[in-house]
């Protein structure tokens, strides 16, 4: 074991794997700790991350990866397939954290087995080794110590089961809580449910009564294997203060499941923490705006997710009464999920930057009211002030007739909201 490394992670699922695969590829030093003790589960992947992925060569090789498949909806009266628009990939979790940890060694960093916690200078390993490092990268997800932020208990309860149904997906709401199950084209059928933690029964049990009320077709489906249980309330999270400790996934910040973000969170929180690692290494001076990006971000992100969650759950009346809807209906707070813009503003913000940290003015619209950076390579307030002072004319002396016909198609349909997807 090195006596001194650059920097630590410590857990080897999508957050942590990333973010040592980043670290190697900058050049550092990276100790990549994890226990690698798979549980196996299915997981929905969505259209965003797989994009990425795929674009940085992180899904070559990896054959995990099943759908898009069609998507029901059972909620607050919403049937059938909204229209065609609901669709969904789904990923083996198990087999996609072994591969992106597989591309973190490839990329040099080194694993070991094992769990830990941050110490001073470095980490802990459960053996009572210790590792020192400048920097020490959190990934363990709910397993770290979490604030109280007053979000209902929650566990979700999944597994295997044995049923005869065609490949899909189905979310659908029921007095007890909700459930998401995968048909698999393979035959294999996955179930998840969300229930509030405090409840009669074993797992098996509860999850078997929630099958039977939450989707009547799998009444009496026999259990194939062990029931996942795990915690799954939202998690605001805690003010960053130690830069030499950063957090990244739920270890930051536990998104709200109903969401249906928290691998992307993952995977785009190891961006955020790598261009603070950058920045800090570029410019020790840097701690201020490294502390004021990660908060913001982080506490914004993770409060919109959660709003997101609880308007999804007061959208389904039929259940409202229920403890399970009715202790869900105010958390995070009443306040709406995004800013509602009559029209374009620009405001300064902390952007990242060719990998690194920087103030920028970004552009807020009617349809993307948290902001806007660029088009393409094109920066979005440049764009606003050029056009609205003269059009797309403006925009062609300044970029060219071609693109200039793409932004201002762009710059148009930021000025109408963007509808909700059922």
């Amino acid at each position: 074991m090195p006596e001194q490394v650059d920097l630590i992670v410590l857990g080897g699922g999508p957050a942590g794997a990333i973010s040592a695969w980043l670290a190697a590829r900058d050049g550092l030093d990276v100790v990549l700790v994890d226990p690698i003790r798979p549980r196996p589960r299915i997981e929905g992947l969505g259209p965003r991350l797989h994009r990425w992925l795929a674009g940085q060569g992180l899904l070559h090789g990896f054959d995990g990866v099943i759908g898009p498949l069609g998507r029901r909806v059972d909620w607050a009266g919403l049937g059938g397939d909204a229209g065609g628009r609901n669709g969904e990939y789904l990923v083996e979790r198990a087999a996609l954290d072994r591969h992106l940890r597989r591309a973190a060694t490839d990329a040099f960093a080194r694993l070991v087995q094992g769990s830990g916690r941050p110490a001073p200078g470095g980490a802990l390993l459960a053996g009572g080794d210790r590792i020192a490092a400048a920097m020490v990268i959190d990934a363990r997800g709910r397993g770290t110590p979490a604030p109280d932020t007053r979000a209902p208990a929650t566990l979700a309860l999944s597994g295997w089961i044995a049923a005869n149904l065609p490949p899909g997906i189905r979310l659908g709401a029921f007095p007890g809580g909700w459930l998401w199950r995968a048909a698999l084209p393979d035959g294999r059928v996955w179930v998840q449910v969300m229930l509030d933690a405090a409840g009669p029964g074993s797992p098996a049990e509860r999850l078997c009564a929630a099958m039977a009320e939450g989707e009547p077709a799998l009444a009496g489906a026999a259990l194939a294997g062990e029931v996942l249980v795990r915690e799954a309330a939202a998690r605001l999270p805690d003010p960053v203060d130690d830069l030499s400790v950063l957090r990244v996934g739920d270890a930051f910040a536990a998104i709200d499941p109903l969401s249906g973000h928290g691998q992307f969170w993952a995977v785009s929180s190891a961006l955020a923490v790598a261009a603070v690692r950058r920045t800090l290494a570029a410019d020790p001076d840097s701690a201020d705006i490294c502390r004021q990006f990660l908060n913001r971000r982080a506490r914004e992100t993770s409060l919109h997710q959660a709003r997101i969650g609880r308007d999804f759950i007061r959208l389904e009346d039929r259940f409202q009464g229920a403890p399970f809807w009715r202790a869900r209906r105010e958390f995070p707070d009443d306040l709406p999920a995004s800013r509602h813009l009559a029209a374009p503003e620009i405001r300064p913000a902390i952007v990242i930057e060719d990998g690194l940290l920087a103030r920028r003015d970004i552009l807020h619209t009617p349809r993307s009211p948290d902001g806007i950076g660029w088009f393409g390579a094109v920066p979005a307030p440049e764009a606003w002030r050029l056009w609205r002072a003269g059009g797309g004319s403006a925009l062609g002396v300044r970029w060219g007739v071609p693109a200039a016909a793409r932004l201002a198609r762009q710059l148009q349909a930021e000025m109408t909201p963007a509808a909700i997807a059922g």
